[in-house]
């Protein structure tokens, strides 16, 4: 009787545990969903994916080519130039958020496409956020690199203000952004980022927010 009470309660037990199984299993894969998508709705795509739709405010400043990213992806398939295919899949890593797989995919494509500016603007970007927002020396030279072939490359410029304000030089970092406010104010993304990095410069230079303002909506 007693053996048979006992055996009835485990099967019962393992009954339990079977039904529960499904449910801890649909539980995990909600949860991973629901990360998942958490992180992709309030990640913000690099600047170097970004496409600028808005007009710009300065003649001599052309909108920045955007690097290849997820939504080209597909673009494998056909693409015959190997350095197409490598900064095709970096510019898809930087755009996923997965900065540090990024730095060799892009590094590759440089080799096969060794004066593409965009590439290495793309790569100083990925190194910079993979670095937490420090401007290391590489990061500089790739933006350097940028510059010296086009000094308006936007993207080039906005880090390099960082790396101003970094290396204790707020006023010219302010200075920068002001102009990229400037020429870019109407663009959303942009608009967002300029606005997360000057405050930082313009209190420690002793700019006020309303004067702020008023030197970004000046010339505009």
């Amino acid at each position: 009787m007693r053996e048979a009470s006992i055996d009835q309660k485990h099967h019962s037990q393992k009954n339990h545990s079977r039904s529960i199984k499904p449910y801890i299993a649909s539980s995990v894969a909600g949860t991973a969903v629901g990360i998942a998508a958490a992180i992709w709705l309030t990640h913000l795509s690099p600047l170097t994916t970004h496409h600028v739709t808005v007009p710009l405010n300065s003649a001599a400043t052309t909108p920045p080519v955007p690097l290849e990213g997820l939504f080209d992806l597909p673009k494998l398939m056909t693409a015959q130039d190997p350095g197409q295919r490598w900064a095709i899949v970096g510019g898809a890593l930087l755009q996923a958020g997965l900065t540090r797989l990024s730095i060799p995919v892009l590094g590759r494509a440089i080799e096969n496409d060794p004066n593409n500016s965009v590439l290495h603007v793309a790569l100083g970007e990925a190194l910079t956020l993979t670095d937490g927002g420090l401007i290391s020396d590489r990061a500089k030279a790739e933006f350097e690199f940028a510059l010296r072939a086009d000094p308006n490359d936007l993207v080039a410029r906005f880090y390099m203000g960082h790396w101003l304000l970094q290396n204790g030089k707020p006023k010219p970092a302010l200075v920068k952004w002001v102009g990229l406010m400037r020429t870019v104010g109407s663009d959303r993304t942009w608009y967002a980022r300029l606005w997360t990095a000057m405050p930082v410069a313009a209190q420690e230079v002793g700019v006020s927010q309303l004067a702020l303002q008023a030197l970004c909506t000046a010339a505009m």
